[in-house]
């Protein structure tokens, strides 16, 4: 009887003790699976990555002109006021000039002189027909003829021209943006008396940096802001040379369509600062950095692998991969503080169907 109740307490023993190993072992494997980070991941991809910035400029027309008198001398009459539109040929002011006068009488002075050689080169020519001078006394006043005709024909062009310019017309139609003369004025060579701005199509004038100076082109588009409204522009003229007082390269671009903005006023521009076009790309989270230098975690076998990478431009979700990377790579982008080069870990889509495996094969046991 006591052996038998010996061999019931053996039996009771062994059965909790191999209760308590499953159990053990059971709760020991599922520690194990909870410590492996669970990561997500993806291969890289091939996309674009075109960064903008924005930028100020100056509204102005397309085509300026400096009326500057020709000659010098007193503002007689004005005909315009700024704001003015005028036409290309308008007469806006009228000038009179000492210069004009002393001209005049050169032209006067070269007429009589032409007269009298004229006069001279009968009364030699008749009498060479009669025999009294010889052939070389009648070439000699001849040519003296000849040159005052040449005289006074340049005295009188030259009176003419200046007569020209003291009646000072508009270069181009447009707008008078300024004026500056008032009549009797003392009118100079070196003061533009007004400036017109021509009509139609306006530019905006703009500086660039150098990195963005290498990803702008002529024929560019670009976007211009004012008051609420968008207009579209293409860029026509790019400065070879950093502009002195800016320190940035001169960008000018035409306005595609016609737009109500003032000459002079402040834009907001719209233009491309770097871009990478087809670019193999990853999140940008999955980049991390070592002393300077770029590298991800990659899956391979369930093992995650440190990679140096080399990187380009990014954006606020994708970076570019210049190199370390194949296009089959899967990178991990996820974060995880248990994430070391050599730690195995868990695709997030492989655990959870692990996951669900094993609750299967519990409710089946």
């Amino acid at each position: 009887m006591k052996g038998t109740k010996i061999a019931a307490a053996a039996i009771v023993i062994a059965a909790a003790a191999f209760i308590g190993y499953r159990f053990l072992d059971q709760e020991e494997a599922e520690t194990i699976y909870e410590s492996r980070p669970t990561v997500t991941a993806e291969t890289p991809r091939q996309e674009d990555i075109i960064l903008y910035t924005e930028l100020i400029g100056t509204v102005e027309p397309v085509s300026k002109a400096d009326v500057i008198p020709k000659m010098a001398g007193e503002v007689l009459e004005v005909n315009f006021q700024a704001g003015d539109h005028v036409e290309a040929g308008q007469v806006l002011c009228r000038l009179d000039s000492d210069a004009l006068t002393s001209l005049k009488l050169n032209v006067d002075s070269a007429q009589l002189t032409l007269a009298e050689a004229q006069r001279n080169l009968s009364r030699i020519q008749a009498l060479y027909e009669s025999g009294t001078v010889s052939q070389q006394e009648l070439e000699q006043i001849q040519s003296a003829a000849q040159n005052a005709g040449i005289a006074y024909e340049a005295a009188q062009n030259q009176y003419n021209l200046q007569l020209e310019y003291t009646t000072i017309t508009a270069p181009i139609s447009g707008t008078v943006e300024s004026r500056n003369i008032e009549v009797h004025d003392f009118a100079s060579t070196g003061m533009p008396i007004c400036t017109i701005a021509s009509d139609g199509q306006i530019q905006v004038d703009f500086g660039v940096t150098e990195r963005t100076f290498s990803n702008i082109s002529v024929g560019e588009a670009v976007s211009i802001e004012k008051g609420g409204n968008t207009y579209e522009a293409t860029v026509t003229e790019i400065g070879s040379m950093l502009n002195a007082a800016t320190g940035l390269y001169d960008v000018t671009a035409v306005l595609n369509e016609q737009a109500d903005l003032a000459n002079g006023s402040r834009v907001k521009l719209t233009v491309v600062r770097d871009q990478a076009l087809g670019a193999m790309t990853v999140p940008l989270s999955a980049v991390n950095y070592d002393g300077g230098i770029p590298y991800v975690y990659c899956l391979e076998n369930g093992i995650a692998v440190r990679t140096d990478v080399e990187v380009g431009i990014h954006d606020e979700e994708r970076i570019e991969i210049l190199g370390g990377l194949e296009d089959g790579s899967q990178v991990i982008y996820s974060w995880s503080n248990e994430l070391v080069d050599g730690a195995e870990v868990l695709l997030k889509g492989a655990s959870e169907a692990t996951e669900e495996s094993g609750q299967e094969a519990g409710e089946d046991a």
